[in-house]
């Protein structure tokens, strides 16, 4: 925060050191020595030549510039190293945001800079992002970038990932069968296209515990938080022929010790994941995360419930538009969120996850629940939903959550 503070002050124009106070408006100037534009350009005897650019000046269309080979580098981030003698320092940065982003959420056209140290973020001037005083701030990383490069290149994705990632392949389990298998893969005639839904589950095991601390008051203090890897992956077909039926059902085969394999929850069990002793359909990690991203990158729509913090484990940033979450689909405002199996038990009379959680199951389940939803909604709209939802807390609350027959309590 010690950032932040100064930053501040020097917002303000005033600056107390050492019982003086001055205009740092006017002395900060001479802590910018990182230039905000760079030129350059290849020369006669095939050097590299850089120089600084002026701000005021403009490049126009057909410049001397540009028509002589030159080009003009923005500074867009700079990522400063905040000394502090007791602690070490930390690192913060400044961030120049492009229009486009301005567009989208304030409707105007502009860029803004940007400070972020750790949770905060605060507009700056653009002079600040180029102070530096090698007595406190000490800059790190300096990043420029080409201007106007997104007018003058074609930055679309030149090899996409091919299709054939979603076709056959051999498992890395020695003992694993074709009569074992619990998928089918796509054929070429069921690629999916951009919107079409797909079912998706992750089920995750524990490679490393948490490592806490009570304190004298009585609160726990967290020193090293637990680390969870993806285990299994399931995609399941939401539309065609074959609806409900299982096109990825990928165990992920790791090198590291598993600690926990949390099979009451997961249903992953000691040697799901050795490739000399299991019987399931094994891959490495690269093999599955390039079917997600081809799905991804084909538009299509995810299905699934707490799909939020499964994308977050497995590493992958997923847009909103492609993820159908049911966890949110059934919740009210200020409620508290439903589990799967409770859903699954109200809406569609289904008693799941009796004693073990089973990926295939739980995203046949969520596309089910989704199919319900949209069946309310087109019946009586958000009214009719609305008085669903209420019908459904008054009944979990009446049952503590909990499923009856077989319940063990997880609800």
């Amino acid at each position: 925060n010690a950032l932040l503070i100064t930053s501040m002050l020097f917002r303000e124009g005033l600056v107390n050191t050492e019982g003086l106070t001055f205009d740092t408006r006017v002395e900060d100037l001479r802590h910018i020595w990182i230039p905000l534009t760079l030129k350059m350009s290849i020369s006669k005897s095939q050097g590299l030549e850089i120089s600084s650019w002026p701000e005021e000046e403009e490049v126009r269309e057909g410049s001397t510039e540009e028509a002589e080979g030159a080009s003009l580098y923005d500074l867009v981030v700079t990522v400063p190293h905040v000394l502090d003698a007791r602690t070490g320092g930390n690192l913060v940065a400044h961030i120049k945001v492009g229009e486009t982003y301005h567009v989208r959420k304030e409707g105007v056209t502009h860029q803004q800079w940007y400070l972020f140290n750790d949770f905060l973020i605060e507009p700056i001037d653009k002079a600040e992002a180029a102070q530096f005083d090698v007595n406190w701030k000490v800059p790190a990383i300096l990043y420029y970038a080409k201007r106007n490069y997104h007018s003058k290149y074609d930055l679309r994705i030149k090899n996409p990932i091919e299709a054939s990632v979603l076709l056959t392949e051999a498992s890395l389990a020695r003992k694993q069968r074709k009569s074992h298998a619990t998928f089918i893969p796509l054929m070429v005639s069921e690629m999916p296209q951009a919107g079409d839904l797909v079912g998706l589950d992750a089920e995750f095991v524990t490679l490393n515990q948490e490592e806490a601390e009570l304190r004298s008051d009585g609160t726990k203090s967290t020193i090293k938080p637990s680390q969870m890897s993806v285990a299994r992956i399931t995609c399941v077909r939401g539309q065609g022929p074959n609806d409900g039926v299982p096109f990825i059902d990928d165990y992920i085969s790791t090198q590291e010790q598993v600690v926990d394999y949390l099979t009451q929850y997961s249903g992953i069990k000691p040697g799901d994941l050795d490739a000399k002793i299991s019987s399931k359909h094994l891959t490495t990690l690269k093999s599955t995360y390039l079917k997600l991203r081809f799905l991804i990158d084909t538009g299509v729509r995810f299905v699934g419930h707490g799909l939020q913090k499964d994308f977050r484990v497995i590493n992958l940033l997923v847009l909103k538009d492609q993820v159908v979450d049911t966890v949110y689909l059934f919740h009210m405002p200020r409620k508290r969120m439903i589990s799967l199996r409770f859903l699954a038990w109200y809406f569609l009379d289904l008693n799941i996850q009796g004693e073990t959680h089973d990926s295939i199951e739980d995203a046949r389940t969520a596309l089910s629940l989704y199919n319900k939803y949209l069946e309310l909604s087109r019946g009586g709209g958000n009214n009719e939903v609305r008085k669903v939802l209420k019908g459904l807390y008054e009944k979990g609350r009446k049952m503590d959550w909990k499923v009856p027959d077989c319940d063990t309590g997880d609800g």
